[in-house]
């Protein structure tokens, strides 16, 4: 099972989703958002993200691993 980091301050999860990008999650209000490791946004009504949080999730291993399969 992948590892889901929570957000101290704003309460949004961290994860990584199957082809290795960073899924944000507001738990509150059911919004998500992707983005890549350095913060770019792919899709989702969260368009905006911490990008040191979103480097922490998307620069693990196993991040790495998923987006090399997907080439």
């Amino acid at each position: 099972m992948a590892k889901v980091y929570k957000h101290p301050i704003s309460g949004c999860t961290y994860s990584v989703n199957e082809v290795g990008l960073v899924r944000v999650d507001d738990p509150a209000t059911g919004r998500y958002g992707v983005f890549d490791d350095n913060g770019i946004w792919f899709e989702g009504e969260i368009i905006d993200v911490d990008l040191q949080a979103a480097g922490w999730v998307g620069r693990t291993p196993e991040a790495r691993a998923l987006r090399e399969a997907q080439l």
